[in-house]
């Protein structure tokens, strides 16, 4: 920003990485290996529309989890019965599962690590460090997140600004 006016010096992303893929990899990785230890669920891991709805029935709860874990240091999932179809043995299949922040961290870290190198490599292209920004402005609801906040203040730069609501950033200029 130069005499009010500001200028983009360059621009970079993924327009294929953001909060669902947190979301499935919450389903994927935390979610569905606690339902395998707790029920017999192998028809629908064999079966792949069974397991495509049965990840999509769950997504809504590990966005939930993402979000609880952007404010706090645990999120306890618990379904309704009748949320969720019988497993194979003919039981109940219920959500009761509480994640924390350090059970999420190694699920949610190579999505971050990649945007965290998006932003390294548009610096490094442009001569410029961590060092050489007045502040980070963070865009985005992922960007709530204390895990990736932290990995951008250990990796970028500590002016991390958390001062705008990333979800309005952008609207706000």
């Amino acid at each position: 920003v130069a005499d009010g006016i500001m200028k983009v010096i360059d621009t970079e992303g993924d327009n294929y990485l953001g909060g669902k893929n947190l979301d499935y990899a919450i389903v994927d990785e935390l979610i569905i290996p606690d339902f395998k230890a707790k029920f017999s669920i192998q028809s629908y891991i064999d079966d792949e529309a069974k397991y495509t709805a049965l990840r999509e029935g769950l997504k809504w709860f590990a966005e939930d989890a993402k979000i609880q874990l952007s404010f706090g240091k645990s999120s306890s999932l618990l379904s309704n019965l009748g949320d969720f179809p019988e497993d194979d043995e003919g039981n109940e299949i219920e959500l009761d599962l509480t994640i924390t922040e350090e059970t999420l961290k190694p699920v949610v870290a190579p999505f971050f690590q990649k945007a965290t190198d998006i932003c390294k490599e548009l610096l490094k292209r442009n001569n410029l460090t961590g060092k050489n920004l007045g502040a980070l402005v963070l865009v985005g609801g992922p960007t709530y997140s204390p895990i990736l906040r932290q990995m951008l203040k250990d990796q970028i730069t500590e002016k991390v600004d958390t001062s705008i609501d990333p979800m309005t950033a952008v609207a706000e200029g």
